[in-house]
C-alpha cells in the first residue's frame, strides 16, 4: 500500500513462541526467509513516490453505468460518493505506515474513522530482508487506546512458500501482546519493474501458493487472514478465487465504482483522503460486512467471532461442535473459510467413530508418533477409510477436495453399514466431466442423499477445495439424514 503509488498446498508452519533474531544485513550476506534487519528507508517500498505498482485509477465516467446491485456510499475522507455492493454494512477505515508521521488517534476516532489497518513491516524490495515499521508500536498503542479496532499488514515480496510463512511469523511475533480484532493482511504487490517480486517472474500458481501459505499460517495461529492486492494483480497474477476460499480479499482500485468482479470484503478506493489527526494524505477504505465490524459475542455461535447466528453455516457449525466432530482453530475462531486439510478430515471421522485406541506404526513418512493426528491417520489406514500417496506420505497438510470428501464418506458408509445404493445422475452439472473416475459413484451418492450440492445450480466444482464451513454442512446433512444411525 502506497501513499501515492501502490506502490498467493497450505502450510501449517507457525511455530508458537518463535523469536526472530534481528540481524545486520551486509550486501554480501545471503538473505534467509526469516532474516530481520534494522529499518532501512532505502528498502522501504513506501518511501519513494516514483516507484511501485500503481493502483488502477478508473475515471467515474467510464464505469458510471455499472451500478447493478450497488448503492451509493458517501466518504467523508474524500468528499465523494462511491458505488458499493448493496445489502452490506459499510465501515470507514484507513491504513497507515510510518509515512503518516505523528497521529492524533483521538481526533481520528472523533472524525468518524471506524477502524485502522497498521503496517507491521515489509520485506525489502531489493535484498529481501524483513524490516519492522518504526512507528508500528506507537500506532498500535495509540489506536487501541483511542478505541479504534485494528488490523495489521505486511508489505510482501515473498518469492517462496518459506518466505511467505516467515512473513506471517514475523507479524505474529510482533502482535502477540496486542488486541487484534481485524484481519492480518498480506499486502502482495509488485514494486515497479525493478522490485524482487516482479523480477522473479513467478507463475500464477506459485504466487497463489505463497499467499495460501501466509493465510494458513495466520489461521493456524487463531487470527483471520486477508490478502490485499490491486485489481490487475487479483485478476492476472494470482488465483484470487482460490485464495478467497481461505481468506478475505482487500481490493485496491482507485475509482468511484470498481469493475472488479471477484469477492472482496474491503475496498481501498483512494490514497488522497484527509482526516483530522493526520497531517498527510491517507489511504481510504470501506469494510463491507453483513454484521458488525467487530462481532458482538451475543450474535456469535459457540463463541466463535467468525460465525454469526445469521451465517448460512451457523447451524452446521453448532451441530459439529455439539457432537465433538470439529472444534475451533482457536478459542474464538472457527475459520469457516479455511480449506479443510486431509488430517482435519480424518480426525473428524476418527472422532465420529469414538476414537478407538490404536498402536502407532510408521506407515507414512510425514506422520510422526507424537503428531496430534497420528492415531486418526493410522486408524483410517488400518480400516481402509483413507489412504496416503504412492510416495509414502499421507499429505497431512494437503487440502481435501469436494470429490475426495464424498469418496471418504462413501467408503466410511460402506464400512459402517450406511446405505450407499441411492445414486443420482450428475448430467445437470456442466462440470460433471471433471469428476475423477474414482469419485463418480461417491459423488452420485453424495448428491442423491443431499450431502453435497452444487456450488451453483449448474456447477459441482468437484476438485475445488472444501472449506471448513462446507464440511460442517456436509456432516450435518449426512448425520441427520442417511447416516443418522451413526449417532445412535
Amino acid at each position: 500500500m502506497k501513499k501515492r503509488l501502490l506502490a498467493a498446498l497450505l502450510a501449517f508452519a507457525f511455530t508458537c513462541g518463535s523469536v526472530l533474531t534481528a540481524l545486520a544485513v551486509e550486501s554480501t550476506e545471503t538473505i534467509q526467509p526469516d532474516t530481520v534487519a534494522p529499518y532501512s528507508e532505502a528498502e522501504d517500498p513506501l518511501a519513494s513516490p516514483k516507484k511501485g505498482d500503481m493502483v488502477e485509477y478508473t475515471p467515474p465516467e467510464l464505469n458510471s453505468k455499472n451500478t447493478a446491485g450497488k448503492v451509493e456510499q458517501y466518504s467523508f475522507l474524500t468528499g465523494k460518493t462511491y458505488q458499493v455492493p448493496a445489502d452490506y454494512n459499510v465501515f470507514h477505515g484507513i491504513d497507515v505506515s510510518k509515512w503518516e508521521g505523528d497521529i492524533n488517534w483521538t481526533q481520528v476516532k472523533n472524525a468518524g474513522v471506524d477502524y485502522a489497518i497498521i503496517r507491521v513491516g515489509y520485506r525489502g524490495t531489493g535484498n529481501g530482508a524483513l524490516y519492522e515499521d518504526p512507528m508500528f508500536d506507537t500506532y498500535m498503542e495509540g489506536a487501541i487506546s483511542a478505541g479504534i479496532p485494528v488490523g495489521v499488514y505486511i508489505y510482501s515480496q515473498a518469492l517462496t512458500v518459506e518466505e511467505a510463512t516467515a512473513e506471517a511469523n514475523f507479524v505474529l511475533e510482533r502482535i502477540k501482546d496486542y488486541s487484534i480484532s481485524l484481519p492480518i493482511v498480506m499486502d502482495y504487490e509488485f514494486y515497479g519493474n525493478d522490485g524482487r517480486l516482479y523480477q522473479a517472474h513467478l507463475s500464477k500458481a506459485q504466487m497463489t501458493k505463497n499467499a495460501l501459505a501466509f493465510c494458513e499460517t495466520v489461521t493456524s495461529a487463531g487470527y483471520e487472514p486477508m490478502l490485499y492486492a490491486n485489481k490487475s494483480f487479483l485478476t492476472d497474477n494470482i488465483n484470487a478465487d482460490e485464495v478467497a476460499q481461505v481468506a478475505s480479499i482487500w481490493l485496491a482500485h482507485y475509482t468511484t465504482n470498481t469493475t472488479y468482479s471477484g469477492d472482496y470484503d474491503q475496498w481501498q478506493y483512494s490514497d488522497t483522503g484527509r482526516v483530522s489527526g493526520i497531517s498527510t494524505d491517507v489511504d481510504c477504505n470501506f469494510y463491507l460486512t453483513k454484521g458488525d465490524l467487530v462481532p458482538d459475542p451475543g450474535n456469535c455461535v459457540k463463541g466463535f467471532t467468525d460465525v454469526l447466528s445469521s451465517s448460512w453455516y451457523a447451524e452446521a457449525v453448532s451441530f459439529v461442535v455439539d457432537h465433538d466432530l470439529m472444534s475451533g482453530t482457536s478459542a474464538s475462531t472457527f475459520s469457516p473459510k479455511v480449506a479443510l486439510t486431509r488430517v482435519m478430515a480424518v480426525q473428524i471421522l476418527y472422532s465420529l467413530s469414538g476414537k478407538p485406541p490404536v498402536s502407532y506404526s510408521p506407515v507414512y513418512t510425514d506422520v510422526s508418533a507424537d503428531a496430534w493426528y497420528s492415531d486418526a491417520v493410522i486408524w483410517a489406514y488400518e480400516n481402509g477409510i483413507m489412504s496416503g500417496y504412492t510416495n509414502g506420505k499421507f499429505g497431512v497438510n494437503d487440502v481435501i477436495t469436494r470429490e475426495q470428501i464424498a469418496t471418504v464418506l462413501y467408503s466410511y458408509s460402506n464400512k459402517y453399514g450406511v446405505d450407499t445404493s441411492s445414486l443420482q445422475n450428475l448430467s445437470k452439472y456442466t462440470d460433471a466431466p471433471k469428476v475423477s473416475s474414482y469419485a463418480v459413484t461417491p459423488m452420485q451418492w453424495a448428491v442423491a442423499n443431499g450431502i453435497i450440492s452444487g456450488r451453483t445450480a449448474t456447477t459441482l466444482v468437484p476438485q475445488g477445495s472444501a472449506t471448513r464451513a462446507e464440511c460442517a454442512t456436509m456432516l450435518r446433512s449426512y448425520l441427520t439424514g442417511i447416516g443418522s444411525s451413526l449417532l445412535s
